[in-house]
């Protein structure tokens, strides 16, 4: 679905992304981790268009879109929650909601089924954006790139700034589109949650790729040296 090839991304002569190549195929639920700083939000902006690449190529269901726009991207079935929520703060949780639907994608996802899954957004739809607390306005961030009926949901630092039960509640969310077969790629700093969550978990250090596998065929003590770099370390230590 998604095939990212060699993508170096750059503010000024700061390359924060270098070399990245990745694929995602349709259905898949990936993890992306890695300390701050890492690379993983500049890869995912770059991804959906919010940043522009520096080199390299970026595909989507087989078509280049290195240089396409934002909004051409959600066109075709991209859709982006950023880190932080972004929403219009001023407006209401509908209003903000609705933004989402200006792209009018064919798909199920309305406002109806929206408040279905996140039922508590239900009475409080014509409160403003600005008066949400933290998993209210996560909701509404998701409940907006749902909208848009993507077929590739990336969801930047889902857990951010939440209490530990609406991190619970958001999470059982989204786990109900992954298991009804949306392809979901995933920024997280917890990272016992992303690996039960994800199927399989990629690590970014100083903007490159370090581990790509399979939640199932790696375990929390190899992704944690991927995390902070400790495999890298022992390499150059022994040579």
């Amino acid at each position: 679905m998604l095939s990212a090839k060699n993508l170096d991304v750059r503010y000024g002569q700061f390359r924060a992304v270098r070399g990245v190549s990745l694929e995602v195929k349709q259905g898949e639920t990936i993890a992306l981790i890695g300390a701050n700083g890492a690379g993983k939000s500049t890869l995912l902006r770059a991804i959906a268009g919010a940043l522009p690449i520096y080199s390299g190529e970026l595909s989507f269901k087989h078509k280049v879109i290195t240089h396409a726009a934002s909004c051409d991207r959600v066109k075709q079935g991209l859709s982006l929650v950023p880190e932080g929520r972004r929403l219009f703060t001023e407006m209401t949780i509908e209003e903000n909601l609705l933004l989402g639907k200006t792209i009018n994608r064919a798909g199920d996802w309305d406002l109806d089924r929206v408040f279905d899954t996140f039922p508590n957004l239900v009475k409080r739809r014509h409160a403003k954006a600005g008066s949400l607390s933290g998993g209210e306005q996560q909701a509404t961030a998701i409940g907006r790139a749902l909208m848009s009926n993507p077929e590739l949901l990336i969801l930047d630092e889902v857990s951010l700034g939440l209490s530990p039960l609406v991190v619970d509640q958001v999470y059982a969310s989204i786990e109900k589109l992954r298991d009804a077969g949306t392809t979901i790629i995933l920024v997280e700093q917890a990272l016992d949650r992303a690996i039960a969550f994800a199927k399989r978990a990629v690590c970014m250090l100083e903007g490159r790729i370090v581990l790509d596998k399979l939640t199932a065929d790696t375990n929390r003590h190899e992704i944690t040296e991927a995390y902070f770099g400790l495999q890298q370390s022992a390499t150059q230590e022994a040579s």
